[in-house]
C-alpha cells in the first residue's frame, strides 16, 4: 500500500517573503526528486500560516533514496538555511500514514483538500480500520468527491485520517452540505464510529494547494 509523507513547518515574518521562498524550494525539490511533492496551506482552519509539503510514495525506499539527494545538493540545503528565518519557531514536523484505501480517481491537482483525523479507540482497531474505509466509500457516493482514507506510521498511535479532494472552494462547500444533510451518514457516525474512535479527539481542516 502507498504513504502519504508531509513536512510542516509554521512561518513568521513578511507572508510575501516566506511565500516567495516556499515557492523556490518547492521547485528545487521537484528537480531533485524522484516523487512529486506539493505545497499546501491551511484555510479557514487551525494553525494558519503553516506550510506543508506532502507526496505520495509507493514505498519507503524511494523517499529515502529522496531524500539522500537532497542532502546531496547544496542549492537546497542553501534553501533550507534561508528558511530557518522564517521558522515560527515550532520546528519542523515530519508525519507518514499508509493509505488503506487511495483512491483510484485521485485527481492530478486538486486545488483544495479537506481533512478529518480520528484515534482509534482501544480494541477497536480492526473493527475501526474497516469502519474507515466503510466512510470513505460513503463519503465519495454522497458528495461524488475522491475520498482517501490512511493510519499514521509515524506520530500519534492509532490516529486515522480522511482526505477528500476538490477542484474549488465551491465543491468543498458542496462536499460539506451534502455531507452534513444525508441522515444515513449521521446514523453510520452514531451507531459505529462513536464505539471505533475516541470522543473529542477528531479534527476538521480545510488546506488550498499552493503549488
Amino acid at each position: 500500500m502507498p504513504y502519504v509523507f508531509s513536512r510542516s513547518l509554521r512561518v513568521t515574518g513578511n507572508p510575501v517573503d516566506s511565500m516567495a521562498w516556499s515557492a523556490k524550494i518547492t521547485e528545487k525539490v521537484n528537480q531533485i526528486a524522484e516523487i512529486k511533492v506539493n505545497l499546501w496551506t491551511p484555510v479557514m482552519s487551525p494553525q494558519i500560516n503553516t506550510l506543508t509539503w506532502a507526496a505520495v510514495v509507493d514505498d519507503l525506499a524511494a523517499l529515502t533514496a529522496t531524500d539522500e539527494k537532497l542532502m546531496a545538493d547544496s542549492g537546497y540545503l542553501d534553501l533550507v538555511t534561508e528558511g530557518n528565518k522564517f521558522n515560527a519557531g515550532g520546528g519542523v514536523d515530519d508525519a507518514l500514514m499508509q493509505l488503506v484505501h487511495a483512491d483510484p480517481d485521485t485527481p492530478a491537482e486538486p486545488a483544495y483538500a479537506t481533512a478529518v483525523t480520528a484515534i482509534l479507540a482501544p480494541g477497536a482497531f480492526v473493527d475501526g480500520v474497516a469502519l474507515g474505509v466503510e466512510i470513505a466509500q460513503r463519503a465519495k457516493a454522497i458528495t461524488g468527491r475522491p475520498t482517501s482514507f490512511a493510519v499514521s506510521s509515524t506520530g500519534v498511535y492509532g490516529q486515522v485520517s480522511w482526505f477528500q479532494l476538490h477542484d474549488s472552494i465551491e465543491q468543498v462547500q458542496a462536499a460539506d452540505e451534502a455531507i452534513n444533510a444525508d441522515a444515513d451518514f449521521g446514523k453510520l457516525l452514531d451507531e459505529k464510529a462513536s464505539k471505533a474512535y475516541l470522543a473529542g479527539q477528531s479534527t476538521q481542516t480545510i488546506s488550498r494547494r499552493v503549488m
